[in-house]
């Protein structure tokens, strides 16, 4: 027996294509301090406002360090005038979208403001607060010494009360 002859191949080989491979969409962002730095990324629009602020301060600049909070709730993202709720996804805040392959895209500039934190202090009697209530004890402490503490109102110098 006589094997059967090969069927006739096509010298042209067909090249084998893969389906392309599905872009996200993006919203671009440019931060921009009140000290005039500035810096750009992108996000996919589901990311909720708070996401972005844990991806800002990860991937805070070395050359920005003197400016890091020390967490991410320290950062607000105003767009617009607003404060953005870190509840609130890009897509809901309304930043336009884009395809990453889209070289036309421009990013959306939005202000990036530090809320201010006071530095760690060595000594917890100073605190402010610890300071106001020893004031407002001392100021009722005194006012019952004087006879007037029928009076109506938080202390003896209140012009308030």
């Amino acid at each position: 027996m006589t094997p059967a002859p090969d069927p006739p191949s096509n010298t042209a080989q067909t090249p084998v294509t893969e389906p392309p491979i599905p872009q996200i969409p993006q919203v671009s962002l440019t931060f921009l301090l009140v000290s005039g730095n500035r810096k750009s990324q992108s996000f996919e629009p589901e990311t909720t406002v708070g996401r972005v602020k844990e991806l800002v301060w990860n991937a805070w600049p070395a050359h920005w360090q003197d400016e890091r909070p020390p967490a991410p709730s320290y950062l607000r993202i105003l767009y617009l005038g607003k404060i953005l709720q870190d509840d609130e996804t890009l897509r809901r805040v309304g930043f336009p979208t884009f395809l990453a392959s889209a070289s036309n895209a421009s990013p959306t500039i939005v202000h990036l403001s530090i809320r201010p934190y006071a530095l760690p202090s060595d000594d917890p009697a100073f605190s402010k607060k610890k300071r106001l209530s020893v004031a407002i004890s001392r100021r009722l402490s005194s006012a019952g010494a004087d006879g007037e503490s029928g009076r109506a109102g938080c202390c003896t110098g209140c012009t308030i009360c």
